[in-house]
C-alpha cells in the first residue's frame, strides 16, 4: 500500500506549533534575567549599539568643534540626545518584549474564545519568534513584520521593497502586512473570571431578594451590569460574551446563542435600531465592544429576571416560562445548594 501524504501545514498552523514548541522550551530563569536578551534579538541590539556608539561619537566631536553658541552646536546637541534617548528606548523595549513573552505564556492557559485568530497568530508569531523579519528603528523602537501566508517569492518581493523604503527614508515600512512595534500588537482575551464573578453574585442577590419577598429591579440590573462591563474595559467584555457565565462548563455563551438564534431584540444596535452584522467576527472587535456590552448587560437583565421568579405576560396574563438555558442553570444551581443548606 502506498502510503499516504500528509498536507502540509499552513503557515498559522506551522507558526502556532513551532511558537508553542519554542514557549514551552525557553527557560523562565532566562525571562526573568536582566541580562538575557533573546538569541535572535542579540546580533540586531549589538549591531544598534556599535552603529549608534558611531553616530554617538561622531556628533560628541562635531559638538566640541562647533560654537558653544551656533545654531549648529545646539543641532547637534539636540541630535546626541536623541542618541543617548534611543538606547535607553531599546533596554526599555527589550524589557518589555521579554515582559510580553511571560505574559502571553500565562495567558494561553486562559484563552476565552473570544480571541480573534489573527491576535493570536500575531502574538504566536512574534512572542514565539516565528516572525517573518525584524528591525529597531532610528527612535529605538522594535519592529516585526508577521505575513500570514505567502510565498517565498511573495515574502522576497515585500522584503525587497521594504529595504527600499528604508534605505530611501530611514523608515521601516511594509508594504503587505505591514510591521508591528510592541505597543500595536493585539491583544490575547482571557477569561474574565472578575466579571463572572459579577453575575454569580447578581444571581445570588437576586435569588436572595426573592426567598425574603423584595422585587426585582430590572433597570438597577441593567445599569449596574453595564456599568461594570465599561470599568472593565472592551477585553473583558468581549471575553464575557465567549464565556459559560454560569461556570458550570455547560452552558452555552452569549455568543453561542446568538449564533444558534435569539429574540429579535439581540440583532438590533441598542442605540440606532439597524440590523447587527451576521456571524460573531463582528462581537471580537474591541472597536465593537460598547454594543456588545450594552446587549450582554440587557440578556444578563433578562436572565436574573428569570432567577427572581416567574413573570407574568402582559398580553395573555399567563406565567412566562423561563428565557434562557443560563437562566435555567443558575435556578438549578441555586436551588441545588439551596436544598444542600437544609440537609
Amino acid at each position: 500500500m502506498e502510503e499516504q501524504k500528509k498536507e502540509p501545514l499552513t503557515k498559522q498552523a506551522s507558526v502556532t506549533t513551532n511558537a508553542m514548541k519554542y514557549l514551552f522550551e525557553l527557560d523562565d530563569e532566562d525571562l526573568n534575567n536582566e541580562k538575557w536578551i533573546p538569541p535572535f534579538l542579540q546580533k540586531h541590539v549589538n549591531k544598534y549599539a556599535r552603529e549608534g556608539r558611531k553616530v554617538f561619537d561622531q556628533l560628541m566631536d562635531a559638538s566640541d568643534r562647533s560654537e558653544k553658541s551656533s545654531d549648529e552646536h545646539i543641532e547637534v546637541r539636540k541630535e546626541i540626545e536623541h542618541v543617548a534617548k534611543t538606547f535607553m528606548t531599546v533596554k526599555k523595549q527589550l524589557d518589555k518584549y521579554k515582559g510580553g513573552i511571560k505574559k502571553f505564556k500565562k495567558d494561553i492557559g486562559e484563552m476565552n474564545k473570544g480571541t480573534q485568530d489573527s491576535a493570536y497568530f500575531i502574538n504566536n508569531s512574534i512572542y514565539g519568534s516565528q516572525f517573518d523579519a525584524f528591525h529597531i528603528d532610528k527612535n529605538g523602537l522594535f519592529n516585526f513584520v508577521s505575513i500570514p501566508e505567502n510565498t517565498p517569492k511573495e515574502l522576497d518581493a515585500v522584503m525587497g521593497a521594504a529595504k527600499d523604503v528604508y534605505m530611501k527614508t530611514g523608515e521601516w515600512g511594509m508594504p503587505i502586512g505591514g510591521s508591528l512595534k510592541l505597543h500595536e500588537l493585539p491583544g490575547i482575551v482571557t477569561e474574565p473570571y472578575g466579571m463572572k464573578n459579577h453575575v454569580m453574585k447578581l444571581a445570588n442577590k437576586t435569588k436572595v431578594d426573592k426567598d425574603s419577598g423584595k422585587g426585582f429591579d430590572k433597570q438597577w440590573t441593567y445599569t449596574s451590569t453595564l456599568d461594570k462591563l465599561t470599568q472593565a474595559g472592551p477585553t473583558a467584555t468581549i471575553g464575557m460574551a465567549f464565556a459559560d457565565l454560569a461556570s458550570d462548563n455547560q452552558t452555552k455563551s452569549f455568543a453561542e446563542m446568538y449564533e444558534e438564534g435569539m429574540k429579535e431584540e439581540y440583532y438590533k444596535h441598542p442605540d440606532t435600531g439597524e440590523e447587527l452584522p451576521e456571524g460573531l467576527l463582528w462581537m471580537k472587535d474591541p472597536a465593537n465592544s460598547d454594543v456588545v456590552s450594552k446587549l450582554l448587560s440587557k440578556y444578563i437583565a433578562n436572565v436574573m429576571q428569570d432567577v427572581h421568579g416567574p413573570t407574568i405576560n402582559e398580553d395573555t396574563g399567563q406565567v412566562k416560562t423561563t428565557r434562557s438555558q443560563m437562566a435555567q442553570d443558575l435556578i438549578k444551581k441555586y436551588s441545588h445548594s439551596t436544598h444542600k443548606g437544609h440537609k
